[in-house]
């Protein structure tokens, strides 16, 4: 294929434009010539003036066509055509006279298409009656301009005398008139028309139009038959084609029929043979020049109004079967009722919503679908919708054909005549029935939420709030759907009021996006609802491509396009997604797409409707997770309860049979008694781990956090995780130096990761590898981490074993819940974890496939400190044997009895007390007390912390140590005293009586209970 360059193709082009112009000047100089030339020769045959100059109406033609640039075709030509039939004695070689004629017919063409194309549509004038009006206005002005040049010019140059200056003016201005009436109409119109494609009735019309023109002007006008009074009465038959043409076929036809007619008139005038005849007397030339412009101007401004209410009649027509597919394929339930609530007209929507066929619901009112209890309001606001023309919304009860109610959300608007009344009303109807009941759900859950979760931490309440905000309802008013439109005439007045009713239904629906698309898909049309939803007015929006709503990846992909294709072969496209705003943001949406056909069925276009769901659908996302937190804040709440209820209990339990182990165990030596003794002792520390992983999941277990250096801490306690594994498990660690600190309780985190690698080994019985590693994490809401949002730290363990199915992974963290077997497993390991991160302020998240292998990633909060450098334990001091008095104040008797023989092991004597009143009476006495050892829970109206704190206030040089099994009351005094776990071993017994001893020996002040900065409590596992 040949290739052209820039400048080649411009240089083409100006070729072309410089040829168009050369030809238009002497297609236009040559038509002139000749009509000037013909006329000239007619002159010169009759005797009389012609009375028409058709050389005027050529040129006004030729500008209106090609514009002002072909004046020196007009000149020229003029000038060659030589002077008017006026001037006989003009001497030919003079070449004033065709100056003069030459230079009046370019003023008098010029200045007529210049006043045309300012004051009227320019070549389109013949369009309208109005630009009809103005073109017989201006082609007078223009004619009367240039007879006055040319007369002015010859009486200048003294052709003409005074007294032949004004019939001499008049001639040649009506001749220009008339030539200007008669022939620019036809030659204007012809040349700027366009062919249509062979239409027989349009053939036949202007067939017979100018059939019937040269008939009447035969009949009428012509000099070929004798003229008669009653010939001369036929002249009115002109009337006849003149209408044919106006009313059936057009503008060109109407001036080609008023030219045949002017042709055959000039002729019978000329030939002293027609109506006209005997035209050259000053009242025959005047009644020929006012027939040929009567007939002109009277038809064309007749076809031009005839055109223009057709184009009309169309556009309206067009417009009505849109609306009509619009009301009809409406998303939402639209109806028209007359003022006694009769159904005027329904849509398909509004027929699915009211559970009824449209010839049904035609029969029936909207009093006849309402509830009883809801008709006295809904009469009411019908009365004044009626009286002041303000429209309304109202929720009611609709009957449903099978006597079941639905809750329907009706906005209805007053639509007014010409007058101002009210004569229908529209009705936009919705079902709410499922939105109410799913408000009535969420405020039922929520008010459950509010009641168990009274007791929670800060977190979950803050959480609770925002739920509470998330799914509240916004009533909406919806706005009168009212709209004006102008006056029409009375035979366009039912298209005109279809229209107006469509179209205000459409614009006033504002919680659905509803608009036109061409079938290329750009925008045609904008609603109020579109407006809002969107956030584009209509002037920035119409006529841009409708994928602008779409995001980047679906735009990639076509939807927009598959969108639009599917449309048009089914018929419908409806889907639900992310669509983007005019400010980039994202909302969820409903969209449907359908396609619009004209009367044959070829599409004309789609209507786009679309709805925000992004509030329903937080709203049922919220709703969701408020139950799951319902639901497992329950499950925590009754083993809390269940925890704290025998905590206590069974921990003096275990008092009771490890402190008798280890008094057994010093006094036997056989060696099968001793492996027995160890065997009990094992079991009650088993039992008082059990109790610390129940209550640190139920998180009634309080921690000691401390911000801990994780990588220095999992290499602590790397061999321990390597002891609890098997020989064929590797342990792989992978902690970068730049994890950040995290703050909390160093020994549950090691219990934390001992339980998941002891799951992982019994994951991988063949053996396998774990990893364990710890990265820097940034959180938001959106990452689906349990709402989690911030830094963190993400400790993730993997194992390559069996991996767990997935009906049980969501169950894998619950208290008891275990798949081994009967013996093999508590079912409180991943418990002991899930517990420890909620209490640290992270989450445990667990994520498995069947063959390959489980991740366990344990998320704990970047703590911005810096972290404490581990301890080395004291060395232990040798024991020595005690010596003083204890005071043993516990309100159980077997507990009282061990913890006295345990004290006296250590060498101390011992005195009881049953509670604390019984402990303050002894030392009131003035019994020789050295120490006091009380239990916290106790019986009575005195505690163990009441009685300590009455001892530090009255007896201040008497230390107390406090031991507990499990109290809430403990919780109060953590940050204050030190705390002895029971079941406690002997040595941790003698550490805290030997230390309260030395304490109270060097305190200066003279207080003697021991006060640490934060409860840790002792246990009895050392």
């Amino acid at each position: 294929m040949t290739r052209f360059s820039s400048s080649e193709f411009a240089t083409a082009l100006q070729l072309r434009s410089v040829a168009k112009y050369v030809a238009q000047l002497i297609i236009v100089g040559a038509g002139y010539f000749v009509l000037a030339k013909a006329a000239l020769t007619l002159a010169s045959i009759y005797t009389s003036a012609v009375p028409i100059w058709l050389p005027a109406g050529f040129a006004l033609a030729a500008v209106l066509v090609c514009g002002l640039r072909v004046w020196p075709a007009i000149f020229a030509a003029a000038f060659a055509a030589g002077p008017p039939a006026e001037i006989p004695a003009a001497n030919a070689a003079d070449w004033v006279l065709p100056a003069c004629v030459a230079t009046a017919s370019t003023i008098e063409a010029l200045v007529g298409g210049s006043l045309i194309s300012v004051w009227s549509p320019g070549r389109r004038t013949f369009d309208t009656p109005t630009g009809v009006a103005k073109f017989a206005l201006v082609a007078l002005a223009s004619t009367l301009i240039g007879a006055l040049v040319g007369v002015g010019s010859f009486y200048l140059a003294g052709y003409l005398d005074w007294d032949g200056l004004g019939a001499s003016g008049a001639a040649w201005w009506l001749r220009d008139a008339a030539g200007a009436f008669v022939l620019a109409p036809a030659a204007a119109l012809w040349a700027i028309g366009s062919f249509r494609a062979f239409d027989v009735d349009s053939a036949l019309s202007s067939s017979l139009a100018i059939v019937a023109a040269i008939l009447v002007g035969l009949i009428a006008f012509s000099p070929l038959f004798e003229q008669s009074a009653l010939r001369s009465a036929l002249a009115f038959l002109a009337a006849l084609p003149l209408l044919w043409a106006a009313l059936r076929c057009g503008e060109r036809d109407t001036a080609t029929a008023v030219l045949i007619l002017s042709c055959f008139a000039i002729w019978g005038a000329l030939a002293d043979g027609g109506r006209f005849a005997g035209a050259t007397s000053d009242e025959g030339f005047l009644l020929l020049a006012v027939f040929m412009i009567s007939i002109s101007v009277v038809s064309l401004a007749l076809s031009a109004y005839v055109s223009v209410r057709n184009r009309a009649e169309v556009k309206l027509r067009h417009q009505e079967q849109i609306l009509r597919a619009m009301f009809s394929q409406s998303v939402v339930g639209v109806a028209q009722i007359d003022t006694t609530g009769r159904f005027a007209l329904v849509n398909n929507r509004f027929c699915r919503v009211a559970r009824r066929a449209a010839p049904e619901l035609l029969q029936m009112r909207i009093q006849d679908l309402t509830d009883s209890d809801d008709l006295p309001h809904l009469a009411n606001l019908i009365q004044h919708a009626i009286r002041t023309g303000e429209g309304f919304a109202l929720e009611s009860r609709h009957v449903m054909p099978d006597g079941s109610r639905r809750w329907m959300r009706n906005n209805v608007s007053a639509i007014a005549d010409y007058s101002g009344a009210v004569r229908h009303l529209m009705v936009v109807a919705e079902d709410v029935t499922e939105r109410r009941r799913a408000a009535e759900d969420l405020k039922r859950a929520h008010d459950d939420l509010e009641k168990s979760l009274e007791e929670r931490t800060a977190s979950l309440e803050h959480t609770t709030e925002v739920l509470h905000t998330e799914i509240e309802q916004r009533k909406r008013v919806e706005a009168a759907l009212k709209q004006d439109i102008a006056e029409r005439r009375k035979a366009q007045e039912a298209l005109m009021e279809s229209e107006w009713r469509f179209r205000t239904v459409i614009q006033g629906v504002t919680d659905y996006a509803i608009f036109m698309l061409d079938r290329g898909g750009y925008i045609t049309n904008w609603n109020v609802g579109a407006q809002r939803i969107h956030q584009y007015a209509a002037a920035e929006i119409i006529g841009e491509h409708f994928s602008r709503f779409y995001t980047e990846e679906e735009q990639q992909r076509g939807e927009p396009a598959r969108a639009l294709h599917l449309a048009a072969y089914e018929g419908k496209c409806a889907v639900e997604g992310w669509r983007v705003r005019r400010d980039k943001s994202l909302f969820w949406a409903s969209a449907v797409i359908e396609a619009v056909r004209d009367e044959v069925g070829t599409l004309a276009g789609f209507v786009k409707i679309t709805r925000d769901m992004t509030e329903k659908r937080e709203a049922q996302a919220s709703l969701e997770r408020a139950q799951e937190q319902l639901a497992q804040s329950q499950k925590m709440e009754a083993l809390g309860q269940l925890t704290g209820s025998i905590a206590h209990d069974f921990n003096n339990l275990l008092t009771i049979v490890s402190g008798h182990a280890q008094l057994l165990r010093r006094r036997l030596t056989d060696p099968k008694h001793l492996q027995a003794i160890d065997a009990v002792h094992a079991a009650a520390n088993r039992g008082e781990s059990l109790t610390r992983q129940l209550l640190a999941f139920s998180r009634r277990q309080p921690l000691n956090p401390v911000v801990t250096d994780l990588k220095e801490r999992v290499e602590g306690v790397r061999e321990m995780l390597v002891g609890s594994l098997r020989g064929n498990v590797e342990l792989k660690c992978d902690i970068p130096a730049d994890v950040w600190p995290v703050e909390v309780d160093i020994a549950e985190l090691e219990l934390a990761l001992v339980n998941v690698a002891v799951n992982a080994r019994d994951a991988m019985p063949g053996g396998g590898s774990i990893t364990l590693l710890a990265r820097n994490v940034s959180l938001k809401k959106s990452d689906g981490v349990d709402q989690l949002e911030g830094d963190f730290v993400a400790v993730a363990i993997t194992d390559t074993g069996v991996g767990i199915a997935p009906d049980v992974l969501p169950r894998i963290f619950e208290p008891f819940f275990t798949t081994k077997a009967l013996g093999k497993g508590t079912g409180l390991g991943l418990a002991q974890v899930y517990g420890f991160s909620h209490q640290s302020g992270g989450t445990v998240v667990a994520t498995s496939t069947v063959g390959s292998g489980t991740t366990i990633t344990i998320y704990l909060p970047r703590k911005q400190a810096i972290p404490v450098e581990a301890v080395q334990a004291p060395p232990t001091q040798p024991s020595v044997s005690g010596q003083g008095t204890v005071l043993v104040v516990e309100d159980n008797a077997e507990v009282a009895e061990i913890t006295a023989s345990l004290v006296e092991q250590l060498g101390y004597q011992t005195t009881r007390a049953e509670n604390a009143t019984e402990a303050l009476n002894r030392l009131q006495r003035g019994d020789k007390i050295d120490l006091v050892l009380s239990d916290v829970v106790m019986p009575g109206g005195m505690n163990g912390i009441a009685l300590a704190q009455e001892i530090g206030n009255h007896y201040p040089h008497i230390p107390v140590v406090l031991t507990s099994g499990y109290s809430d009351v403990v919780h109060t005094a953590q940050s204050r005293y030190a705390i002895l776990r029971k079941p406690f071993q002997l040595s941790a017994l003698e550490k805290s009586i030997r230390e309260a001893l030395e304490r109270g020996a060097t305190r200066e002040d003279g207080e003697r209970v021991l006060q640490f900065a934060r409860w840790r409590g002792t246990s009895g596992q050392q």
